[in-house]
């Protein structure tokens, strides 16, 4: 048996669903693995005990900006991708200039590269997704540096994310199972078995200049995908499923895609959908050849890994979440816009309780206006977590005034006063279901 020599490794997207079991893999194998990612508080909480890069692939798009990073590794691995194009990602930017300018940087140090594509990658498909990663695949293939390709199916870890989380909101909802393109053909495969083939490649196991589809043997409908994941999260059978029409699907997947704009990244935006529609679909044999054997099957994946309490809240929360979102935005903005054009009379019923007009007056245009501004600046994903912040500390604010100005309006059980208990404990459980690492 030949002696493991250890590798500097760099993972590309550390802290995403396969980086972080790449990584995790890799370090547990005695190689000394390096992260990058572009949020350090992200990467801090997935990998603790990594040491990082917090860099963003979009700025990376020249070979000088990458040499620094690979000139001591003998391995970069790029499990970084994204899944369509809006304020926080760009395709072309991240699947293809920065995996050029990459490849030069590699040629240069003698770097070997291992590439995490996607099946269904192909350059001439109609989603941009398969296709910007089709054309990284092809600049990594006609470089001068050892190389791997593997394209994994549909990824099944103990955390979920894009695809996955979908499946586990899907499964998520209560009594019955609504579903979309229920005989959508998925091929799946365990995380465990995508770090698997990394590491083979990293230890010499599989030769370079290999690529693989990573899929298990057995190609399931979406539906059968949906009840197995249900089974292991515990929940019980639906009481029967209802299969919506496609055109329902497409919708949200337009309004999904209407909030990336602003910066959301939602599992149902219409890349998603598409490529169930072309179905998640590989090459067995080939995964056969680079792992060493077939891959587990989506049952024995699911008997490997526990689904645990926080499996279960999560499924059904992320069913809530977007709805929660939006219904505190359109609230906030409504009540300034109802205080702004309700002004006189507000001011008139506080100036008959004995409040002086310029400060009942001061009061509530302020509110208004900080109520419209809040509640805009939370669609943009950006600024979300400091809006709700904001939003907490204006609601105590508006509850001392309300003390102060207005102390009467604690004894209605409809009145503000009674709201600013409950608003604010849902202002603070929005800001915890926002951290998505």
């Amino acid at each position: 048996m030949t002696e493991l020599v250890p590798k500097r490794v760099l993972v590309l997207g550390g802290y995403g669903l396969i980086g972080a079991n790449v990584a995790r893999a890799l370090s547990e194998r005695g190689h000394e693995v390096i992260a990058l990612g572009r949020d350090l508080g992200a990467a801090r909480r997935v990998l603790p005990g990594f040491p990082w890069v917090i860099r963003d692939m979009r700025a990376l798009t020249k070979p000088d900006d990458w040499l620094p990073l690979v000139q001591d590794v003998d391995f970069v691995v790029n499990c970084a991708g994204a899944l369509q194009d809006n304020l926080r990602d760009n395709l072309e930017v991240v699947h293809l200039h920065a995996i050029g300018a990459l490849v030069l940087a590699c040629e240069k140090t003698n770097t070997s590269i291992v590439q995490i594509s996607a099946v269904g990658a192909n350059p001439h498909s109609v989603l941009p997704f398969y296709r910007t990663k089709a054309e990284g695949d092809a600049l990594i293939r006609e470089s001068h540096v050892d190389w791997w390709i593997f394209r994994p199916g549909l990824v099944i870890a103990p955390s979920s994310y894009g695809g996955t989380t979908m499946i586990r909101m899907m499964a998520g909802v209560p009594l019955v199972q609504p579903i979309a393109l229920p005989h959508a053909p998925v091929q799946s495969v365990s995380v465990r078995d995508v770090a698997k083939a990394v590491t083979r490649a990293v230890e010499g196991k599989t030769p370079s200049h290999s690529e693989a589809d990573l899929v298990e043997d057995k190609t399931r409908a979406l539906v059968e995908v949906v009840a197995m994941t249900r089974r292991w999260l515990g929940f019980p059978a639906a009481g029967f499923t209802w299969t919506l029409p496609g055109w329902t699907v497409r919708a949200v997947g337009r309004i999904a895609d209407l909030f990336g704009v602003f910066g959301w990244r939602s599992p149902m935006r219409t890349t998603a959908v598409k490529a169930l529609e072309l179905g998640v679909l590989g090459d067995a044999k080939q995964t056969r050849q680079a792992l060493g054997r077939p891959a587990c099957a989506l049952e024995d994946t699911f008997h490997d890994m526990q689904a645990r309490v926080e499996d279960r809240h999560f499924a059904r929360i992320q069913l809530l979440a977007p709805f929660l979102i939006l219904s505190i935005s359109v609230a906030w903005i409504l009540q300034g816009l109802s205080g702004l054009f309700g002004i006189n009379e507000l001011v008139q019923d506080m100036s008959g309780r004995g409040i002086p007009v310029l400060l009942s007056r001061s009061v509530v245009a302020f509110l208004g206006i900080v109520g419209v501004v809040l509640g805009i600046s939370l669609l943009f994903r950006k600024l979300a977590l400091r809006t709700l912040l904001v939003m907490v500390f204006v609601t105590i604010f508006y509850g001392v005034a309300v003390t102060l100005l207005a102390p009467w309006a604690w004894t209605d059980p409809f009145g503000s006063g009674a709201d600013i208990l409950p608003i604010t404990v849902s202002l603070l459980i929005a800001r915890v279901l926002m951290d998505t690492r």
